[in-house]
């Protein structure tokens, strides 16, 4: 009998804890699921609307990103928002409403507070009675405020136009805005203050054009019209056109170079010369070495 009671309490111990862990590994599996779950439309639209402030006017959804087309006083962007993580990937300007927003402008100043609203006089007695509160607002109004995104991209479209494909806010002691601009040509890589909105740094690089026809084809190219080895391709720009230049070993002492369109494929001369050995055998020692 004394053997049973131990028995059923041993097993109920064993259940008690069995249940413990059970439960313990049951949080860990909920957490985990929902740590990896993606971000969600809602979250995605909250964070674009703290950041721009405008009227999301059309989502659509990919496979990694919310597309928001939101429209600003300034025009019309669309916001690309990141899944996994919420980043802001890209801001596009679609449409820009600056004439218009001068022209109104030019209105409101002509016309009196009274006529553009009749009850101008009610605002500016209620404002009276805010008096207190408002000088409260003033002293936070003296206090260095970040610009927003909205503002950041007006900036860093004003000093070069493009596509603003790269925008991310770095806070440190002087926050600053990381800005990437791409043209057709050229990608431009800004750094703005984020309290002022001064340009910090600006570097441009021209874009690699994209070309038809590739390295591989255009040795093969290359190698049908002169048999030997290949030294070096090149591509460059001459007259507005795109070309490789490609150096082909005939022999030892004689070597081709074949100068091909990058579009048509199209062999456009072929030049003759004697190959410098002496210079490629330092060349190849050097590197050997």
């Amino acid at each position: 009998m004394v053997n049973m009671k131990q028995n059923q309490i041993t097993w109920l111990i064993i259940g008690t804890i069995m249940t413990v862990i059970i439960f313990i590994i049951a949080q860990q599996f909920v957490f985990s699921t929902a740590s990896a779950e993606q971000l969600s439309q809602q979250e995605a639209e909250r964070q674009v609307n703290e950041r721009f402030q405008g009227k999301i006017t059309e989502v659509r959804e990919t496979n990694s990103h919310y597309e928001f087309e939101i429209e600003l006083k300034t025009g019309v962007y669309r916001v690309l928002v990141e899944k996994e993580n919420g980043y802001i990937d890209r801001v596009i300007r679609e449409e820009i409403y600056e004439g218009e927003q001068q022209e109104n402008e030019e209105v409101e100043e002509e016309q009196s507070p009274e006529e553009s609203d009749p009850g101008a006089l009610q605002e500016d007695n209620d404002e009276e009675i805010e008096e207190e509160p408002q000088e409260d607002e003033e002293a936070n109004e003296d206090e260095p405020t970040i610009l927003s995104y909205e503002e950041m991209t007006t900036i860093a479209l004003n000093e070069q136009s493009g596509e603003v494909t790269y925008l991310e806010l770095v806070e440190s002691e002087q926050p600053y805005y990381e800005i990437t601009v791409e043209d057709d040509e050229m990608i431009y890589e800004m750094m703005i203050d984020a309290y002022e909105g001064s340009v910090l740094s600006l570097e441009s690089e021209r874009k690699t054009p994209e070309t038809v026809v590739t390295e591989e084809e255009a040795i093969e190219i290359g190698l049908s019209e002169i048999e030997g080895d290949v030294l070096e391709i090149d591509l460059r720009e001459v007259d507005g056109g795109l070309y490789y230049f490609i150096t082909i070993a005939i022999n030892e002492e004689e070597q081709a170079t074949a100068q091909i369109n990058a579009f048509s494929g199209e062999i456009h001369s072929v030049a003759f010369d004697e190959r410098e050995i002496e210079e490629e055998d330092e060349e190849e020692e050097e590197e050997e070495e």
